[in-house]
């Protein structure tokens, strides 16, 4: 960095924009002069790594004494104050990445920690070790820009956020400890585990394992479960599992032939494994992958006569960052598919345009044109009857996140509802998914927010007094077995208003699978009635689609939470009208669900003719969805078949081919629906492109393990 560069990087606003790769990360060393203090904020989050000197940082009301071999995790957006002490100038690697480069469950996770240091001294002799590698191998592979330098540095960062959360967590010596290689050992066992993932299918015991790296079976399963996470069974059961749906999916064998290659003895052991792992049997997950288009349209209602009332009272969606002619273009729609529920997402109150930088200045008046669209929003949902929920976050990417216990804070927050209110509307949520809960921790939080959404309420009650409430807590997913989230949501339960609805995301926050079990668990602990907010078929505003059936959600939810709510794609609302559908169908009768049949439906549905039928049917076979291809939001199918079959062959010919059938896709949906689906086009065309690049004469194609993330 030059002076210039090195000054803004220590004014808290980062390096310039032309410095941050296209692989969203980037290393930089970083110096600090004895006695300096100022403020930082970055919309990056930050690993630090200090080499040399002492500071004390300050956040959330809490300080924190940070000095040599000290780690330290801050979220993006995360205010946090630096004093260098004197005569002791600071050397640091900071390591700036794009929060969606790791998986919703560990940024959600980081960001409820809020800034979190480490010192890693104090764990063990080989952490700060380890850690200092990471570093040091990260700086020479950004330099060199060797093969698949990128992934490795996604790879790498992954390991620290895995690392910190798991030392953050510890508390006491029956969690599990960190991977640390060095040991002779450790390594063994590690490249055992690395070599299982082409001999998954070998039969042999634990104990024929632990020999085959010179260790005693006590040892090589505490050393197993280190390096992997898992125990030597379920790593196996894992990879197993993983095979036999590639092999469903990508060939026409047999049930009893893809169990058999997959390593599965026993046929009725594989269908129930299969169904505990993937939620359907062998066959209904193929037939997930493989469209069949019904020859009658018979809408949603199954079965399609008789007395029906349905599961989930309140069915609907929310927005994500749209505009508000996406919200006008899709309220029609809700109400075709017996859907009653629309929730504006805060992220379209804190932009102009989806692209645009976050700025959540919620304190500031709407502006004229704003309110004006939203009224119009609000209206149009009345007439339709669609109930509109208004929705704001006061916290997230905010530069001045609110205070809950400052009165003049919470009177500016307030101006938005009774705007909403005065326009008719019945039904409001706060949400404070994404933050931290602060210095005095997860009980007092629970407390100040249940605090926070009671003033809110009450005000809007002298108005209305049937008022509704929605709130989305900070911990809005698990089953609060967590001690920390166990303290929240009961502090949380016992504080908050009877009437309101809580949020709850599932099993975790992106899930394959929502349960029953974990509903009740969490139900129980918060003692509130609860809303679903499904994340799916969201991306995120990554460049993919998902456009598969929902999938995997209990059939008997419906007993035990009110409200559904799906949480759609952010460009691309138009072709989200499809898996929708599925979540329309889900809703109204979960009991008689059928995926595959829903998601034939739905595309009949928004098709006028058989043309139209079987390019929709193409494309969203190509673009299944992380429910049924696996992966998270951020996941592209396209472009993880596209490396898996240059994985597996030389040739580039079947490459070619694979392009050739999507671009044929792009070809008839331009055609056949002119002027509709513009932002889906866009998504494939730029797939197209990256396909292009990929199959171009000379280059090395990337590992086909580490696509999830364009």
């Amino acid at each position: 960095m030059n002076e210039r560069e090195e000054e803004r990087e220590r004014a808290g606003t980062g390096l310039p924009e032309r410095a941050m790769p296209a692989c969203g990360l980037v290393v930089v060393e970083s110096r600090y002069v004895p006695g300096e203090a100022r403020p930082f904020k970055d919309v990056y989050s930050r690993f630090y790594l200090v080499i040399a000197g002492q500071a004390r940082w300050e956040c959330g009301g809490r300080r924190h004494a940070l000095g040599a071999d000290t780690l330290c995790h801050i979220p993006a957006g995360q205010t946090h104050r630096l004093e260098v002490l004197p005569n002791e100038p600071i050397l640091a690697y900071v390591i700036r990445y794009q929060p969606t480069l790791l998986s919703t469950a560990i940024s959600s996770q980081l960001a409820a920690f809020g800034m979190l240091p480490i010192d890693l001294t104090a764990t063990n002799v080989n952490q700060a070790r380890v850690v200092r590698s990471i570093f040091q191998e990260m700086l020479f592979e950004q330099d060199a820009r060797q093969e698949a330098w990128e992934e490795l540095l996604h790879s790498r960062l992954i390991d620290l956020g895995v690392r910190i959360l798991r030392l953050a967590r510890r508390r006491g010596p029956e969690d599990l400890p960190v991977f640390e290689p060095g040991s002779d050992s450790t390594d063994r066992v590690a490249r055992y585990a690395l070599e299982l993932k082409s001999h998954f299918f070998r039969q042999e015991t634990i104990a024929q394992a632990a020999h085959s790296v010179g260790l005693g079976r006590r040892q090589f399963t505490g050393l197993f479960r280190k390096v992997t996470g898992q125990s030597w069974r379920q790593y196996i059961l894992s990879l197993r599992l993983k095979n036999a749906a590639g092999l469903l999916v990508q060939t026409g064998r047999s049930v009893s032939a893809v169990a058999f290659e997959s390593g599965f003895d026993d046929l009725s052991h594989f269908h129930h494994r299969f169904k505990l792992a993937y939620g359907c049997s062998p066959l209904t997950y193929r037939e997930q992958w493989r469209i069949r288009l019904p020859r009658v349209a018979r809408g949603f209602r199954e079965p399609a006569s008789g007395p029906q009332s349905p599961g989930f009272s309140l069915r609907g969606m929310k927005g994500w960052f749209w505009t508000p002619e996406q919200y006008l273009e899709e309220i029609e729609v809700l109400a075709s598919l017996e859907m009653n529920f629309l929730m504006d997402c805060y992220g379209s109150m804190i932009i102009s345009q989806p692209g645009d930088p976050w700025c959540n200045e919620w304190w500031t008046p709407m502006k004229d044109a704003r309110k004006e669209a939203y009224a119009r929003i609000i209206r149009v949902c009345r007439e339709n009857k669609i109930i509109f929920c208004f929705a704001l976050h006061p916290q997230l990417a905010s530069p001045r996140p609110l205070d809950p216990q400052n009165r003049e804070d919470v009177e500016a927050f307030y101006q938005h509802y009774a705007w909403a209110q005065g326009q008719g509307v019945g039904w409001f949520s706060v949400c404070l998914d994404g933050t931290s809960w602060g210095a005095a921790g997860a009980a007092a939080a629970g407390c100040t927010q249940a605090g926070f959404v009671n003033s809110i309420l009450a005000r809007l009650r002298t108005q209305d007094r049937e008022v509704r409430f929605l709130f989305c807590p900070t911990v809005c997913w698990g089953d609060g077995t967590n001690p920390e989230h166990r303290a929240y949501l009961q502090a949380l339960g016992g504080g908050l208003d009877p009437a309101v609805y809580v949020f709850w995301n599932g099993d975790s926050i992106v899930t394959p699978r929502v349960t029953r079990v974990a509903a009740e668990s969490f139900r129980n602990l918060v003692q509130h009635r609860l809303f679903l907010w499904d994340n799916y078929p969201v991306n995120d505003g990554n460049p993919t689609l998902h456009l598969g059936p929902v999938s995997g959600r209990e059939a008997d939810l419906c007993e035990v939470i009110e409200g559904y709510l799906s949480n759609p794609m952010c460009l691309q609302n138009q072709i989200n009208r499809i898996p929708l559908a599925t979540c329309a169908d889900y809703a109204f009768n979960p009991r008689a669900y059928d995926p595959a049949r829903s998601i034939g439906q739905a595309i009949v549905r928004f098709a006028k003719n058989e043309a139209q039928q079987e390019v929709l049917k193409d494309l969203v076979e190509a673009y299944p969805g992380f429910l049924v291809a696996g992966g998270g939001t951020g996941t592209n199918p396209v472009r993880g078949k596209l490396g898996s079959i240059l994985a597996a062959t030389s040739s580039r010919s079947a490459g070619q081919e694979f392009r050739g059938h999507i671009e044929d896709i792009y070809r008839r949906l331009t055609k056949l629906f002119p002027g509709r689906y513009p932002a889906t086009r866009q998504t494939v065309r730029d797939d197209l492109d990256w396909m292009k690049q990929e199959l171009a004469p000379g280059r090395v194609p990337r590992s086909a393990a580490l696509l999830e993330k364009p």
